[in-house]
């Protein structure tokens, strides 16, 4: 996806998302284009998967708390379900930062194996996440594309 329904997807699925963490998600999605880390693109749908997985497994609050956090610091997608667990357990947004740069906040082999085919099949336009929390399958909301 390109940034500006990276955005809009974002506050479809995170409504009280901080407009400056957007931004600074969305730049730092470019710094990494222009370093030849990753496509930007690859970032948005990965970050928001990942995100999508981490509001599925720890609720709005979490993974809005953390997305917001983005105002002061930007982690890459593949650490966000390692700082929601952290999150979730209570530790503070400060700690997890450190946690972060020191170690990294790697997911659980599980987690990174269904990271993967969450994200194959976002890409393919057929993205379900189960509902841990009523124990069934809803199909994700898509938010509009934009042209």
């Amino acid at each position: 996806m390109q940034k500006g329904e990276f955005a809009c997807r974002i506050r479809s699925l995170l409504p009280g998302a901080s407009g400056t963490a957007v931004d600074q998600f969305v730049s730092y999605a470019e710094e990494l284009e222009r370093d030849g880390t990753e496509r930007s693109d690859t970032f948005y749908d990965c970050f928001y998967v990942e995100l999508s997985l981490v509001k599925r497994d720890h609720g709005e609050t979490v993974a809005e708390k953390l997305f917001n956090f983005g105002e002061q610091f930007t982690c890459s997608p593949f650490e966000l379900r390692g700082a929601a667990r952290l999150l979730a357990q209570g530790l503070p947004l400060e700690e997890i930062r450190a946690a972060i740069v020191e170690d990294g906040c790697d997911p659980t082999l599980e987690e990174a194996a269904e990271s993967r085919s969450a994200l194959a099949e976002f890409q393919r336009g057929c993205l379900r996440l189960p509902n841990r929390q009523y124990g069934s399958t809803e199909p994700e909301e898509p938010a509009p594309r934009l042209k």
